[in-house]
């Protein structure tokens, strides 16, 4: 407080000053702004260097060029009158100067700046700070600019100047855009959709900024397409994932990793931005079996730490979808951290025929009495181990091991166990208590080999408080390893995370920390050595049966509560640990029938295969001792190593 209250008299002197200057400049600038150039300070020089600038524009390929819904973009972020405002005039907007002034008696520096301004800042001073009288020379120069350059041409060299600018490279006039859209989407500026280029025409403002204000940046990009949308710039009927809620988490945080890289002088590796092509064509091979469905794809590897080594497009880090089955990975990591993964593997129960879905259709409760099986999922005939039914996504067994896995961990873990009942206050625990409870609790104990009554189970052993503790636990695990779950409803039936949703490049990065140990090698955790080891009987062998090296695979797509398919595969690529993350939405209705991630798997295959053809060495990460041991008899048959999870 003490601090705002010293800056409160400078924010509202600096806002004084630069109201009166710009008044006594709108004046001055509207006689003659080029004859006025010539007599100040880096006049002529901003002068010359605008001509040369313009030249290497004209010159240069048309695939360089923005296209004009992006110039319009760049307006409704920056500067809305910008297209409508007379040539002759100052490039001055007073609801931005009054909003600026506002925020600056307030404490809260802001500037408000036309493009024009921008532009003229770019070319007289970059990032420093500037004096009134600096202020003066920018105005005069904004004016001659916008009478001397044509305006769509003066748009194109403020987001190409302001591009290069937010990379830290070197001035670029004429390609500045294309490098930031490689560096941020791992796509050229020609093959950009329109959410693309709306969110990339807001980034010269600086990548620092966009990412340190999620939320604002989010309500940017909703405000600027309303814009777009009222001035006829941008079609509102035609379905977009912005229309969904954007993660104000990942939003622009998608600019971390590979594009930082690129900025500090790293060089990117354009091979795996390359096979995207190919991943995109073998997607739309198999969707010729579905020629009633349009889909938007989402793309994304992911390396160590979560950075982002290539991407399809802005959907791979905005596009958000429920991410079903993946989250089953969490409770059998928790399990493995509990009771070890020799105890995991032993850890078997007998699946049964279906799983009954409480969110199940209305027509499905009637056509199946409430009960729905996956077409793509088949029920083993024997017992699985818990790792096992994960990896074949056998929903009713893998519910079955999460419902037991409180006790489990009660007696192996009492540490463990108290942590998570601390997730429930007394009173709740007091609620959910019940004879009920008890007897259900009693009913698991027995099948565990245990045979108790119910009024032999003591209160902090009801099934509704282990259940509903264990969710809330899982559910902060989650959110703790990068995989959002706040949306998730706060009931223990949703264990297995249906109702959540993250983007492609959140369950990437989630993935990545649940399946290698941490650190830059190639070596699996626990929980990706169990899941490798089922690799041959996952829902996913087929890939692994084409690409034998994999590690890890997932997907979705297979429920009725689904709005789109994942699927996923972890890798050691090149001697670092990848996982490679693929994801469809449909466009303004449900994915038809029968298109799930296992669809996916062809995209991901002509990816891989891209990786092979370009001579990029794909190798199976590191096991652990104990996995090495199981594992051992299969290596003269194939190399090591595969695992799978479905999703």
């Amino acid at each position: 407080m003490g601090e705002a209250m010293k800056a409160l008299p400078i924010a509202r002197a600096a806002a004084v000053a630069l109201l009166g200057a710009c008044c006594a400049i709108g004046a001055t600038a509207l006689v003659a702004p080029a004859e006025l150039l010539h007599l100040l300070p880096q006049g002529p020089q901003a002068q010359a260097q605008v001509a040369g600038d313009l030249e290497s524009l004209r010159a240069a390929d048309g695939s360089l060029r923005p296209p004009k819904a992006m110039l319009r973009a760049a307006a409704a972020y920056e500067d809305r009158g910008y297209f409508s405002r007379p040539r002759w005039a100052p490039p001055l907007s007073p609801t931005g100067l009054g909003r600026a002034l506002l925020r600056n008696l307030r404490g809260v520096p802001e500037g408000g700046s036309t493009i024009p301004q921008q532009v003229a800042k770019l070319y007289l001073r970059g990032g420093r700070k500037a004096t009134v009288g600096e202020k003066v020379t920018e105005l005069v120069f904004a004016t001659w600019a916008t009478r001397a350059v044509p305006a769509d041409e003066l748009v194109e060299l403020y987001l190409n100047l302001g591009a290069s600018a937010a990379l830290g490279s070197l001035r670029a006039p004429a390609d500045g855009l294309q490098r930031l859209s490689l560096a941020m989407f791992g796509l050229p500026l020609s093959r950009l959709g329109r959410e693309d280029q709306l969110v990339l025409a807001g980034t010269p403002r600086g990548l620092s900024w966009l990412k340190g204000h999620p939320r604002l940046s989010t309500e940017r990009v909703h405000a600027a397409r309303a814009f777009l949308t009222a001035q006829g710039d941008w079609d509102g009927t035609r379905p977009t994932y912005l229309d969904d809620d954007l993660e104000p988490s990942a939003v622009f945080s998608f600019s971390s990793g590979w594009t930082e890289s690129l900025a500090s002088g790293g060089a990117a590796d354009l091979d795996l931005v390359s096979a995207v092509e190919p991943l995109r064509r073998g997607l739309a091979e198999e969707l010729q079996h579905f020629p009633d469905a349009s889909v938007r794809l989402a793309f994304s590897v992911i390396g160590p730490e979560g950075a982002v080594l290539a991407r399809s497009g802005t959907e791979a880090a905005m596009m958000t979808l429920n991410y079903g089955s993946v989250a089953k990975v969490e409770p059998l990591a928790l399990a493995v951290e509990a009771l070890g993964p020799a105890a995991v593997r032993a850890f078997t129960l007998s699946p049964g025929p279906c799983v009954r879905w409480i969110w199940a259709t209305k027509g499905l409760r009637h056509s199946r009495a409430s009960r729905y099986c996956p077409t793509d999922v088949h029920a083993p005939p024997g017992p699985l181990s818990f790792s096992e039914a994960v990896a074949r996504s056998i929903n009713t067994t893998t519910v079955g091991h999460v419902a037991l896995l409180p006790l489990l961990i009660d007696a192996a873990r009492p540490d463990l166990s108290a942590r998570i009942r601390q997730t429930l206050t007394p009173r709740e625990l007091a609620s959910l208590d019940s004879p009920v409870d008890r007897a259900l609790t009693a009913n698991l104990l027995s099948s565990l080999g245990t045979a108790t009554t119910a009024d032999d189970v003591p209160e902090r052993l009801g099934y509704s408080a282990l259940q509903t503790g264990l969710f809330r636990y899982l559910k902060e695990r989650r959110e703790a390893a990068g995989l959002p779950a706040r949306r998730l409803p706060d009931d223990p039936t949703s264990t297995l995370g249906n109702s959540s949703r993250a983007t492609v490049e959140q369950i990437g990065g989630y993935l990545h920390k649940r399946l290698f140990e941490p650190g830059r090698e190639c070596r699996l955790s626990d929980v990706g050595s169990l899941l490798a080891l089922d690799r041959k009987v996952g829902t996913l062998r087929w890939l692994a049966a084409r690409h034998p090296k994999l590690v890890f695979s997932g997907k979705t797509g297979s429920s009725p509560h689904d709005d789109g398919a994942v699927a996923a595969v972890a890798l050691c690529l090149e001697g670092r640990p990848v996982v490679l993350t693929a994801a469809v939405r449909p466009v303004g209705a449900r994915l038809p029938a029968g298109l799930q991630g296992s669809t996916l798997l062809r995209a991901l295959d002509s990816y891989l295969t891209q990786l092979k053809k370009l001579g990029r060495r794909v190798e199976s990460p590191a096991l652990p001792g104990w996995a090495n041991e199981i594992e051992s008899p299969a290596l003269a048959a194939e190399p090591m190593l595969a695992a799978e999870v479905v999703q």
